[in-house]
Formats: C-alpha cells, structure tokens, sequence
C-alpha cells in the first residue's frame, strides 16, 4: 500500500516538472518569437532608409534675384527724377534771374526729356531686363544735353535745308510795326496718311472754317506740319501781342511745284493752327496741305515773300 503510494507521488513529481519545462520552452518560445518580429521590424526600417536614398536638396529659387534687379530699377528710376526736379529748377531760377524766357523754355524742354528717359526705364523694368535698364539711363542723360535751342537759329536754303528739330530764321510780317521781323521757326512734326486725314476733317468741319471738306485728289493724301515759332528780341509785338502764324508754303527742291513720278503737283497750302494772339514769346502753329502718296522729295518753306526764308526737308 505504501509502496504504491510513494509510486504514485513519484510519478505526480516527474510530470509536474515535465509541465515545468514545457512551460519555460513556452516562455523561451515566446521571448525569442518577440525578439525575432522586433528584429524584422528593424530590418525592414533599415531596408526602407537604404532604398530612399540621400535627401534631395530643394533647388535655389531666382526670385531673390529677380526682386533685386527690380528695386535696383525702381531707385535709379526716382533718383533720376529727383535729379530733374532740381536740374530744371536751377535751370528756371537762373532763367528768371536773368529774365531770359528762352532759358525757361530749354529748361522745361530738358526736363521733358529727363522724364521721357525715366519712362522708358520703367517699360524696361516690367521686363526685368538690367542692361536695358542702365542703356535707358545712359540715353536720357545723352539726351538731356542735346536739346536743340532757338538761339542756335541757322540760315538755311533750298541747297541746304533744315532737319525736322532744328531751328531757322524766317521773316514775319509785323502789324505793329508794319514791317518784317525775323523770328526762329523749326518744323517739330509732319503727319500724314489716316491721322492728317483726321485733322483736316476736324478743321474744315468746324464753325469758324470757311472750308468744306472733300477727300484728296487722286493719289494724293494729306500733309500736316506741326512748327514752333519763338520771337525773340527781334520781333515786337503790340500791346495786343502777336499771332504765332509763320506764312509757310511746300515747294519741290527747287522752289517750284512738287513734282513726283513726273506729274506736277500744286497744291494750296492753309494754316489750321490757333490764330489767338499771344503775348508771350514762343507760340505754334500747323500748317495742312496734300502731298502725292510716297513722295518725300519736297521743301516746308517758312517766310514772307520778299524776307527771309526757312527752308526744311520733308519727309
């Protein structure tokens, strides 16, 4: 009887710790499991890492450039205009310093051009483009010492006419002292085609002209010629003042009619300017008349029939 007893504790003692040593391979099991999915884990982040590659640099945006060159532009553009505000009003209180009205009128014509360059600079500046910006610079300040001035008159001739710009001397009849007096006279524009078509329209269709309008004669088109006139010292007005009309005529290069592909033309020629008097010094006027579609060859003639003539090359 105890003999069997002690058989079977034995036995009880052998399988619990065989259940014993299962239980450990179990839990062996069980943490070398765990160790193997957090290595394949690890592997795989290493996997992913390699397989990415180096990070990518982003690539340098030309902005920073660009903004650059635009104020650049932006500050040449306001330090030339702040040089013609004080270039111009030098210029003008020396004028009234010396009461010269030619003086005042340069200046302000030089101050034009100052501006006219400063436009260009920011047309160029919308386009980014720096060395249009800097040859747009260079140009305005060539071009504001090249402003052509009515003391420089010259005489001129049908061998030897004058350029659109430059000024001449020309003959004036002068009602207060009934007699010729030279004035300076320059041609500063001629028009043609469509927008002089325009202008004799607007004129001849007025109130006050006693012109009817027709269209040209065959193959001819219309011809303006904007001018300037600056009386000077030469010429004295009345108490009234003057009228800045300069009789004026179109010739062919040898005074007589214009002549083109062999047929000769004669044409009338009619101031369509302001005839209001004026009392200061420098005044315009335009002058209409038809030209043959294409020519080119022909004279503007400024001056009164037995005085001194201006003579200009059309174009």
């Amino acid at each position: 009887m105890d003999n069997n007893e002690n058989e079977a504790n034995g036995n009880g003692n052998v399988e619990n710790t065989a259940n014993e040593v299962t239980n450990n391979e179990k839990k062996e099991n069980t943490v070398n499991e765990v160790k193997q999915e957090d290595q394949i884990k690890n592997e795989t982040k290493t996997d992913k890492k390699e397989n990415e590659g180096p990070i990518k640099e982003k690539k340098k945006s030309n902005t920073g450039l660009i903004v650059t060159i635009i104020i650049l532009a932006v500050i040449l553009v306001i330090a030339l205009c702040v040089g013609a505000y004080f270039f111009v009003i030098n210029k003008l209180k020396n004028a009234v310093d010396g009461n010269t009205l030619n003086d005042m009128v340069t200046a302000l014509q030089e101050g034009e051009n100052y501006l006219a360059g400063a436009e260009s600079i920011l047309n160029d500046v919308e386009g980014s483009n720096l060395n249009d910006v800097f040859g747009g610079l260079a140009n305005a300040v060539e071009n504001s010492s090249t402003v052509e001035s009515s003391s420089n008159a010259k005489t001129s001739s049908l061998e030897n006419p004058l350029k659109v710009g430059e000024w001449g001397i020309a003959s004036k009849y002068n009602t207060n002292t009934k007699s010729d007096q030279n004035v300076n006279v320059r041609v500063s524009n001629i028009i043609r085609g469509d927008e002089a078509k325009k202008m004799a329209q607007e004129y001849m269709n007025s109130d006050y002209s006693i012109y009817k309008y027709e269209e040209p004669e065959a193959y001819q088109e219309w011809l303006v010629v904007e001018y300037d006139v600056d009386f000077g010292d030469t010429y004295v007005p009345g108490e009234l003042g003057a009228s800045p009309n300069v009789q004026g005529d179109v010739t062919g290069p040898d005074g007589s009619s214009v002549k083109y592909n062999g047929v000769s033309y004669i044409n009338s020629v009619i101031e369509i300017g302001s005839r209001d008097y004026i009392k200061t010094k420098t005044g315009s006027g335009k002058l209409l008349t038809q030209i043959p579609i294409g020519c080119t060859d022909y004279i503007i003639d400024f001056g009164t029939y037995n005085g001194t003539h201006a003579y200009f090359q059309g174009q």
